[in-house]
């Protein structure tokens, strides 16, 4: 019997037969800690009953030891903090995989300049068999990084890998490629797009430089079967658990979907939930009509294999320079879109398309709006569906909703929309790594408009929080690291913006029970209450009473999933 069937019929069982006919004893009580429950009351409580691997008591500690039965487990949590179990609203666990095991690392501060990347991209092309594809990692904005002020450029690619197609990737919306990919890829001189929406930049010549945006769907960098089996059975789960996640809406392109599918058929049981956003093209251009191919096959486990949503590009990313503004980017660079106001990857009328298929196939909408123009493009699919009277779908969401700016009309759209479903995933962490490139690529008013969850919270729109993980930033798996940010507003470019701070508890919110609204998975998961997942992450430090500038040095020391530890700290 499915878990949360199992804790429903136990429900039903206490409450038609009233207080004579006790419930079954739990299978494993935890105790002598501080649950943070995050209900709707806010209660605190010392121990929480699970049974079946859902939670079925949460209150005082000797109220729930007396319903332990003689095989009930009991686990002692040593007095440490606990909150419901982290979820992850938005990122590319497959991705992250293979960057961090596969690629070549040129991400700064390890790599802190162009030469040195050349250098790493030599030594591995040495040992590379000519023709063979070569992928190489650098953080976003690495231009503002690099102490050359700038990326590698097209011909000292080719020096450093003469025999080999290469891609650099500068974040995860630019790329550069050498003069072996590039005749590798067909392209040609004069030619500005790729099949699936990537755009491919000029010289005044009409010859490309060999940076091309948002060449996700455009440009090869596909793993092996066996690696994403291992990323799927094992390394993403690992990753994930040990920074105190329980689950993940991992965003998925369809070529790699088969794999997920066929190991959620094996009957495996994961130690992380996956809801799975499915992508075809950046431009969602040829998103089927039907859905039914990217559903989870029947002998997978509900609880842990879920397709949920389908994901589009309306733009690139503004650390790249290619996020879609209203406004020019301040200066010029060799490598910006023609126009200087970013790139557009989906006009109106894709998204408008978009976003009625998700609707027709009752799964999520996701659009991906980095610059305020695009969010606008987001705002208009979302709100012309409504007002075409078709069913909606079960929720609306835009990505990244104001993380590099944000216009009051903006919050004020979202919030009409709010009531017909709309839910907005945010990256506190990027305080702490883009802040000073967007003051460096904007106008400074523009810039000081984005990152404002304060404004986001006030306005009801409850942001669910995310890492967008992808193995650009290997660091960006924290979330204790991005809750410490939005506290204390502490970026890359020093105090930012103060009167946006956040308590400790509503950016634990981002993490739980905003997510998992996010996510439409509310009545499972979220929160510790009867009924719902026991799944639960303990900390090092109370994260809602320790000092805020110590919050950046809490430590998860136990994941729960299902009411067993996935992970325990050493």
């Amino acid at each position: 019997m499915p878990p949360l069937a199992f804790a429903l019929l136990c429900a039903l069982a206490l409450t038609l037969a009233g207080p004579a006919v006790a419930a079954p004893p739990p299978d494993v009580i935890f105790r002598n800690a501080t649950f943070a429950t995050l209900d709707s009351a806010g209660t605190m409580a010392r121990a929480v009953a699970v049974t079946n691997g859902v939670f079925t008591a949460v209150g005082a500690e000797a109220d729930i030891e007396a319903l332990a039965g003689p095989d009930t487990k009991l686990v002692d949590l040593g007095g440490k903090f606990v909150s419901p179990g982290l979820i992850d609203a938005h990122t590319h666990p497959m991705e992250t995989y293979c960057l961090a095991n596969d690629w070549v690392d040129c991400r700064y501060p390890g790599t802190p300049s162009v030469a040195e990347a050349l250098r790493r991209i030599a030594a591995w092309a040495a040992r590379t068999p000519r023709g063979q594809w070569i992928d190489v990692a650098c953080v976003s904005a690495s231009e503002n990084k690099f102490a050359e002020k700038r990326l590698p450029t097209r011909a000292e690619l080719d020096k450093a890998a003469p025999d080999n197609p290469l891609v650099l990737a500068n974040g995860a919306h630019q790329v550069v490629i050498n003069s072996a990919a590039i005749q590798a890829l067909g392209i040609a001189k004069g030619m500005t797009r790729m099949p699936h929406g990537a755009t491919i930049i000029l010289d005044p010549s009409g010859e490309p430089t060999g940076v091309v945006l948002d060449s996700q769907a455009d440009i090869p960098t596909a793993p092996s079967p066996a690696t994403l089996e291992r990323a799927y059975t094992d390394g993403i789960q690992e990753l994930w658990n040990a920074n105190g996640f329980t689950s993940l809406l991992a965003i998925t392109p369809a070529a790699a979907l088969p794999v997920l599918q066929q190991v959620a058929a094996s009957g495996a049981k994961p130690h992380i939930r996956y809801t799975v956003s499915v992508w075809t093209a950046a431009n969602g251009a040829d998103m089927p009509e039907t859905l039914d191919a990217f559903r989870m096959p029947a002998k997978a486990d509900p609880a842990r294999y879920r397709f949920a949503a389908i994901k589009d590009w309306v733009d690139g990313e503004n650390d790249a320079r290619s996020g879609y503004m209203c406004e020019p980017y301040r200066g010029h660079s060799p490598d910006d879109p023609p126009g200087g106001h970013g790139t557009l990857v989906t006009p109106q009328a894709g998204a408008d398309r978009f976003a009625a298929i998700a609707a027709k196939n009752g799964v999520i909408p996701m659009f991906h709006c980095s610059g305020d123009a695009a969010t606008d493009i987001g705002l208009s699919a979302y709100e012309a569906l409504v007002k075409s009277g078709t069913p909606l779908p079960p929720r609306m969401r835009i990505e990244h909703f104001g993380m590099f700016q944000m216009k009051k009309a903006q919050i004020d759209r979202a919030v009409a929309l709010r009531k017909h479903g709309l839910r907005v995933s945010v990256q506190p962490v990027w305080l702490t790594e883009l802040v000073k490139a967007d003051f460096e690529n904007m106008d400074p008013k523009l810039a000081a408009s984005g990152f404002r969850f304060r404004d986001l919270i006030d306005a009801g729109l409850e942001p669910a929080a995310s890492t967008d993980m992808t193995g650009i930033y290997l660091g960006n798996i924290s979330p204790i690291r991005a809750m410490a940010a939005c506290v204390t507003r502490q970026s890359d470019a020093g105090l930012f913006e103060p009167d946006q701070a956040l308590t400790a508890e509503e950016a634990l919110r981002m993490w739980t029970v905003w997510a998992a609204a996010a996510l439409g998975e509310s009545a499972v998961k979220g929160s510790i209450e009867p009924g719902k997942y026991a799944d639960m992450t303990v900390y090092s430090d109370n994260l809602l009473t320790m000092p805020k500038d110590r919050l950046k040095d809490a430590v998860v020391t136990r994941t729960i999933v299902g009411g067993e530890t996935v992970y325990q700290a050493p």
